[in-house]
């Protein structure tokens, strides 16, 4: 029986704060297969979970993430006591239990040479996906990371051979965007993983209804990006911390 890799976005985003050490925890805790953690980089050079590009949606805070040092983003309240999360953290905690998707927000290879830094530094090459929107950031990933693994967030579904070329190993396709041919193509042809909801849907992204659901996973992808893992797993789903895609 097909089953498509649960991809915990933004970790348990449904039930707790999103890019936060109780999302990821969540996640792993509900037996998603990989969790999610956004990047984005300080201005002295860390790397940091952050969706947008600014702390006001999630802090009430319009300063930019990349105008703030790591001191200054670590003292940033969050809802529920919780605290951005750099990524040194993130891949200590959370990767010896699950893989974790890096999703590179920025196209500067700046940020791909700090995330190669810190997954070297926790030596968690193998327990990691970086998920990118430019092909020249996936090339460099692949130099330096020979042993990641590559996540085309692709920009345009008539790309799909040139990040291929640069060491792709999967293609996120939007699920409000399977009207498109070449989406479709890439979804027929390719490790597929579709993020639910956002685009063209009446969802928020990583949102769903059962409904919905069931009929992305009747498309059988590889994998679905979702906030509530629990849709696909359940409560009594059983951790498999042991199996790396």
């Amino acid at each position: 029986m097909h089953k498509p890799l649960v991809i915990a976005h933004r970790g348990y985003s449904s039930r707790y704060p999103e890019n936060t050490q109780s999302a990821y925890r969540g996640a792993v805790d509900i037996g998603a297969d990989i969790v999610e953690s956004d990047a984005r980089l300080s201005k002295d050079g860390h790397v940091f979970a952050c969706h947008d590009a600014t702390l006001a949606r999630i802090a009430g805070d319009a300063r930019a993430v990349a105008d703030m040092t790591a001191d200054e983003l670590l003292a940033v309240p969050l809802a529920g006591g919780e605290r951005l999360s750099p990524l040194p953290r993130t891949l200590s905690d959370i990767a010896p239990l699950r893989p974790v998707l890096i999703d590179v927000k920025t196209q500067d290879l700046a940020i791909i040479e700090a995330i190669a830094r810190d997954i070297r530094d926790r030596g968690a090459a193998a327990r990691v996906w970086i998920g990118v929107r430019d092909a020249a950031q996936m090339a460099l990933a692949r130099r330096l990371l020979p042993e990641a693994r590559m996540l085309a967030f692709l920009p345009d579904y008539a790309r799909a051979d040139e990040f291929e070329r640069a060491g792709a190993h999967a293609y996120r396709v939007w699920e409000g965007q399977l009207d498109d041919p070449a989406a479709i193509d890439v979804l027929r042809h390719r490790p597929t993983w579709i993020t639910l909801g956002g685009k063209n849907t009446p969802c928020a992204v990583g949102d769903t209804t059962p409904r919905r659901l069931a009929r992305i996973l009747a498309l059988r992808p590889r994998g679905v990006l979702l906030n509530d893992p629990a849709l696909m797993l359940g409560s009594a789903a059983a951790p498999n911390a042991s199996e790396t895609p």
